[in-house]
C-alpha cells in the first residue's frame, strides 16, 4: 500500500496539471501517467521486497527442562509450587525412601563391622610378633644347648651322652620350625591388616556411598536456576521416571546474551540478500502498545543457519519420497538486539515481525546512484512495520498475514 502511494506522484501531478489548465480528466489524458505509475510501482515493489526481506515467523526462543523422578515411587513431599524461583540444588519433591534408608543402615553396620575387624587385625599383628619373639628366644636356647653338647663331645667328657645330643638337635629343629611358623603368621597378619582389611573397608564404604546416593535420589533437586511451571504432582501420586510424563517443567533463567535473541524464518528466495551483520527491526506482539513505545526494536543478524531444516532426513525402514517433503522450508536466522537495555522488553515465546534492511549494497551496483536509491527505500519498510504493528494492536488480532 505504501509503495502504491509513493509511486502515484506522476498520476497526481498529471491530474493537478489538467485541473490547472481547466481540462477534463479522462482516461486518454492520464493514460501515460497511469503507465508510468504502474512501471514505477513494479520497480519499487521488486526493489523493496527483494532487498528488504521480511519474516512473520519470528519468535523469542526459550528452553524448558522437564523434571522427572530419578527413583520412581510414591510422592511424600512437594517443596515447590508453580511460579516459584529455584536455584541449583534446591529440593523439588521427595518419594518414599524406606528401602533406601534400610540399605544405608545395613551398609553403615557393614562398615562398622569391617572397621572392628581391621582393629582386630592390628592386634593380631602384635600377637604374631610376640609369638615370633618367643619362638626366636626358644630357638636361641636350643642352639645354646646343642652347642654345649657338641663342646662336651669334642672334649670327650664323661658327661657327654649321644642321646642328649640327638635330643638337642631335634629340639633345635622344632624351635626353628616354630620360628618359621611364627614368621608366617606375622606375615599373614600383616597382609590381613594392610591389604585385605583396607580392601574390604573400601568395598563396604563404596556400598555405603552407593546406598547414600540411592537415598539422595529419592529427593529430586533442581539442576538449573529458573522458574517452576506446569506442576502436575500431588502427594500420594506416583512419580514417573519417563521424560514423556514430567512431574513439572523448569524454565531456566536465560543468560545475558540469550535474553536479546530472536529467531526468524525467511523465504528461501531471500537467502542471497541476507548476511551476518545485516540491520533489522523487530516488532513482537507482546510489546504492542498504543503509544508505540518500545514496540519496534533495532536488531542485527548474528547467524544464518546453513542447511534448511525441511530437507533433513532421519534413518527409517523405508526410502524417502521427495513428494512427502513438498512443504518448503525457511532460512533460519538468529538476531540479537542492538541495545542491551531492550532485552528486558522481550517476553519469551512472543511472536514477532522481523524486517531486515539492506544498508550496504554489494556487487556491480555498489556505490552507484541506483544502490543509494535502493538503500533509501528502506524508509518505506520502516514505516510499514510500524503501521502493521499499530493495526495489529488496533484490530486485536495481532500479527495477521504471512506475506509482505
Amino acid at each position: 500500500m505504501i509503495e502504491i502511494v509513493v509511486t502515484s506522484f506522476p498520476f497526481v501531478l498529471r491530474v493537478i496539471y489538467l485541473r490547472w489548465r481547466g481540462m477534463p480528466v479522462t482516461l486518454y489524458n492520464v493514460h501515460r501517467a497511469l503507465v508510468l505509475w504502474f512501471t514505477l510501482a513494479l520497480v519499487v515493489f521488486f526493489a523493496v521486497f527483494y532487498y528488504y526481506p521480511k519474516s512473520y515467523t519470528g519468535l523469542v526462543p526459550f528452553r524448558t527442562v522437564p523434571v522427572v523422578a530419578e527413583n520412581g515411587g510414591t510422592v511424600t513431599d512437594i517443596f515447590v509450587r508453580g511460579g516459584d524461583k529455584v536455584s541449583v540444588g534446591d529440593p523439588l519433591f521427595a518419594v518414599e525412601n524406606a528401602v533406601e534408608r534400610a540399605a544405608v543402615e545395613i551398609s553403615e553396620r557393614k562398615v562398622a563391622e569391617v572397621e572392628s575387624a581391621a582393629l582386630m587385625a592390628v592386634l593380631e599383628i602384635e600377637g604374631a610378633r610376640a609369638a615370633l619373639d618367643a619362638a626366636r628366644a626358644a630357638k636361641g636356647q636350643a642352639e645354646l644347648s646343642l652347642a654345649d653338647h657338641k663342646e662336651l663331645q669334642a672334649r670327650g667328657s664323661v658327661a657327654f651322652h649321644t642321646n642328649q645330643l640327638e635330643r638337642a638337635m631335634s629340639t633345635l629343629e622344632t624351635r626353628s620350625a616354630e620360628v618359621r611358623g611364627a614368621e608366617a603368621q606375622l606375615a599373614a597378619a600383616q597382609v590381613q591388616a594392610t591389604s585385605v582389611m583396607p580392601a574390604q573397608l573400601a568395598s563396604a564404604q563404596s556400598s555405603l556411598d552407593k546406598a547414600k546416593v540411592d537415598l539422595a535420589k529419592t529427593i529430586t533437586r533442581s539442576y538449573v536456576d529458573g522458574t517452576v511451571e506446569q506442576l502436575t504432582l500431588n502427594v500420594g501420586s506416583r512419580a514417573a521416571q519417563a521424560a514423556m510424563s514430567p512431574a513439572m517443567l523448569i524454565i531456566p533463567d536465560r543468560k545475558e546474551a540469550e535474553r536479546g535473541r530472536i529467531v526468524a524464518g525467511f523465504s528461501q528466495v531471500s537467502h542471497t540478500e541476507l548476511y551476518e551483520g545485516m540491520a533489522a527491526e523487530v516488532a513482537c506482539e507482546s510489546n504492542f502498545n498504543i503509544g508505540m513505545r518500545n514496540t519496534v526494536l533495532p536488531a542485527r543478524i548474528t547467524r544464518i543457519q546453513g542447511p534448511i531444516s525441511a530437507g533433513q532426513m532421519s534413518p527409517s525402514g523405508r526410502l524417502m519420497e521427495p513428494a512427502e517433503r513438498a512443504k518448503r522450508g525457511q532460512v533460519v536466522v538468529h538476531l540479537d538486539l542492538v541495545h542491551p537495555e531492550h532485552r528486558d522488553q522481550l517476553v519469551p515465546g512472543s511472536a514477532c515481525i522481523v524486517q531486515s534492511y539492506t544498508t550496504d549494497l554489494k556487487g556491480p551496483m555498489e556505490g552507484t546512484a541506483v544502490a543509494h536509491a535502493v538503500e533509501a527505500m528502506g524508509i518505506i519498510k520502516a514505516v510499514g512495520i510500524r503501521i502493521k504493528s499499530w493495526l495489529g494492536l488496533a484490530s486485536g488480532i495481532g500479527l495477521a498475514g504471512s506475506g509482505h
